[in-house]
């Protein structure tokens, strides 16, 4: 079990094909703040193609189906796109 697995049963109850998300919104569904290399590196928001090298957080929007897109670090958003 994972810390993120909130955030991958999230995903999984929406059908949308792209579901934009605030960092707040996830802290929210999270129960806790997201780390400060979520706000301030790119590479924690890469979709890691190997199942071995993937992180935690990186496995919940994979696990559901969803990649991460559309980045923006001043907004403090993101956006799932289903599909790999």
């Amino acid at each position: 079990m994972s810390k993120y697995d909130p955030l991958c049963k999230w995903l999984r109850a929406d059908s949308r094909k792209m579901i934009p998300a605030t960092f707040q919104q996830i802290e929210k569904i999270l129960g806790f703040k997201l780390p400060d290399t979520a706000r301030e590196r790119p590479q924690w928001w890469a979709n890691e193609s190997t199942n071995v090298s993937r992180h935690v957080q990186c496995k919940a929007w994979i696990d559901a189906g969803y990649r991460t897109a559309n980045l923006n670090f001043h907004r403090e958003t993101v956006d799932f796109i289903m599909g790999l």
